[in-house]
């Protein structure tokens, strides 16, 4: 497939696109709705990731375990990133050096507060593939918040 040159004046208009979205999320005044729906925008990265960790494991992951070894695999494999999730029972961590989001990263998007919580639904919607209990993301730190580092811990039942 051939890959489509974005020009400018579009990539500039699916900025401003973006940051309305969000602003108007934002002056909602109903955080637990934004949550909701920015959670909701973060499956599609969770289907790619998971897809990602299932090419790497030759199956789809059954287990947090078998995700997480997936996981920090493709991150080193195919992002050549060597930031890695660590487990402590029935918790998993991860300390990004800089915003991870593929929107952000390509320049389509900034972070700020709302658009973190997209990732908040992305690590929600992955672990809950592999998880029968419920799954909680903690967002303790983020870029978007004015931190120099995105910090995510993910508490689950399996």
């Amino acid at each position: 497939m051939k890959k489509t040159e974005i020009p400018e004046a579009a990539r500039a208009l699916n900025v401003s696109w973006i940051e309305s979205v969000e602003k108007t999320l934002d002056e909602l005044g109903n955080p637990s709705l934004v949550s909701q729906i920015m959670k909701a925008a973060g499956q599609k990265c969770a289907e790619a990731i998971f897809a990602g960790c299932e090419e790497i494991l030759g199956r789809k992951p059954e287990t947090v375990d078998e995700l997480l070894e997936a996981n920090n695999r493709r991150r080193l494999q195919k992002l050549n990133l060597d930031n890695r999730w660590e487990r402590e029972g029935n918790r998993a961590h991860l300390i990004l050096d800089e915003c991870g989001c593929t929107l952000v990263k390509a320049g389509l998007a900034r972070p700020n507060p709302v658009h973190c919580l997209c990732s908040a639904g992305l690590w929600e919607n992955l672990f809950l593939r592999v998880c029968r209990g419920p799954v909680r993301v903690e967002i303790a730190k983020a870029v978007g918040f004015g931190d120099a580092t995105c910090e995510f811990t993910v508490y689950f039942e399996e």
